[in-house]
């Protein structure tokens, strides 16, 4: 869903969070990190020197940032990373795709260089070796496209793969309901500041269901009162929007 105002889409600020070296962006789940290439005083050095100056610096920078990246209330990528198993080399192999966005020349001779690393890219092969979820062969009975989740009011710490809970415990949500196709192609869940974010429309459809998060559960975990967690529980029988990881997250600014 997308708003229009005089013919021209309104922008809504992304879900940011800052790290001490860069910050993860969970609307576009990309990290980000910045790195400066400055010549010495009085050294002429030409723009390629430079370049790989700050990208020399960037590369570390990114790795040091992947490993904070918050998977779920009990685990960051640096447990994946670190767990000395098939999944950890192919995450290692993988934190080489980050990328250079843009660069920025100053008429002072430095450069500065933006690198990002798309979340869903680079951690596929967690997300993939840990999604459960079956494909139904019969068609579904209702409409219901995706789960928007408000969570506004509540302090939320973003999460690659928060859990959605009754207030029992029970889970109604996570990585795991996803199929080994979805978690190829998607991360669980995508965060927004306005559920009319062209982000929340692409992830939930256009027919989602529209619940409210009454608490959180060890910072990430999204708890529904009864009656939410029954309509949830009756709209995924009917519809494999969490087998596709549709769901979405609104949280505050």
């Amino acid at each position: 869903m997308i708003v229009l105002l005089a013919g021209l889409a309104l922008a809504f600020d992304p879900v940011i969070e800052e790290l001490s070296d860069g910050r993860i962006d969970w609307t576009s789940l990309r990290l980000l990190a910045s790195a400066e290439g400055v010549p010495s005083s009085g050294v002429i050095v030409n723009l390629e020197t430079l370049e790989g100056d700050a990208r020399q610096r960037l590369g570390p920078r990114m790795l040091a940032m992947a490993r904070k990246v918050r998977i779920s209330a009990d685990q960051t990528a640096a447990d994946l990373l670190d767990a000395g198993d098939a999944v950890a080399d192919r995450l290692d192999d993988n934190l080489m795709l980050w990328e250079v966005f843009e660069v920025r020349y100053y008429t002072s001779g430095g450069v500065e260089m933006e690198g990002a690393l798309g979340l869903q890219s680079w951690l596929r092969p967690a997300l993939v070796t840990g999604a459960k979820g079956k494909d139904r062969t019969a068609p579904p009975t209702a409409p219901t496209s995706g789960l928007v989740i408000d969570a506004r009011g509540l302090k939320v710490l973003p999460a690659l793969a928060p859990r959605v809970q009754d207030a029992a415990g029970t889970v109604l949500y996570n990585s795991a309901a996803m199929t080994v196709l979805s978690a190829s192609q998607r991360t669980p869940v995508v965060y927004v500041t306005d559920p009319a974010d062209l982000a929340a429309g692409k992830r939930a459809g256009s027919q989602p269901l529209f619940v409210r998060a009454v608490s959180v559960n060890l910072g990430t975990d999204l708890v529904l009162d009864p009656a939410d967690a029954a309509r949830l529980a009756a709209a995924a029988a009917e519809a494999p929007f969490l087998l596709q990881g549709n769901v979405v997250v609104v949280v505050d600014k």
